[in-house]
């Protein structure tokens, strides 16, 4: 069972990434709501969370982003097991110099949920993927019997391509390909480069071809656990 925790300790904050990715819904006062995403600024315990100004087309955020709204946030932590970690709060203020951005008051009470029942190993395998008719090349960094994060050398679009559904081909020296089907759950973008979450579906990898993997990681000495 995924068990969730219940925090008072803005010292949680510290295991959000500055520049990371957050998802922000907000309510304001007369109703009117809408979802962004957005990148962590940085934090004052105890006073204010600060992130960026988001763009978001289908709304004009200038005029629902008012003082004493309500927000949730959300955001992956940089933890071993990527947690979720959530909070609810309020607009503070919206900045405007010497760049966009929002001030949201601290929470009182951050919750945290982990997205990871299975242990991550490191690894460095090449794979082809296949998304919304793209074709890309990339890294996997990790895997799991979950899933797996793949670094990418290109910039990629969160809005189009989250929650999508993947192929990966795992290139392994002097064996057989491995083929993987999954769902893209989490992108981060920075500068030029991505690095995507990637749930397998049910059926995505069988036992066998993640001992494969793990074997390959042991024999060329990245596993170090």
């Amino acid at each position: 069972m995924t068990s969730v925790s219940l925090s008072t300790n803005q010292n949680v904050l510290n295991k959000m990434d500055i520049g990371g990715r957050v998802i922000i819904e907000i309510t304001c006062p007369n109703g009117q709501s809408a979802q962004a995403n957005s990148q962590l600024i940085g934090f004052k315990k105890g006073h204010y969370v600060f992130i960026e100004y988001p763009s978001s087309p289908p709304l004009e955020f200038n005029k629902i982003y008012l003082e004493g709204a309500d927000v949730t946030f959300r955001a992956i932590t940089n933890t071993t097991h990527c947690d979720v970690i959530a909070f609810k709060t309020t607009i503070h203020s919206v900045i405007y110099r010497p760049m966009e951005m929002i001030c949201l008051h601290a929470p009182s009470s951050i919750t945290m949920k982990p997205i990871r029942t299975h242990r991550r190993i490191e690894s460095k395998f090449s794979c082809n993927l296949s998304v919304n008719e793209q074709n890309l090349t990339g890294v996997m960094r990790d895997f799991s019997f979950g899933g797996c994060a793949i670094a990418l050398p290109s910039k990629l679009s969160p809005d189009s391509l989250l929650n999508k559904k993947i192929a990966l081909t795992i290139e392994i020296e002097s064996l057989e390909p491995i083929s993987v089907r999954g769902e893209i759950k989490n992108i981060d973008v920075k500068e030029s480069q991505s690095k995507i979450g990637v749930m397998f579906d049910a059926d995505g990898i069988s036992e066998s071809e993640l001992q494969t993997l793990h074997h390959q990681c042991v024999l060329k000495g990245w596993d170090k656990q």
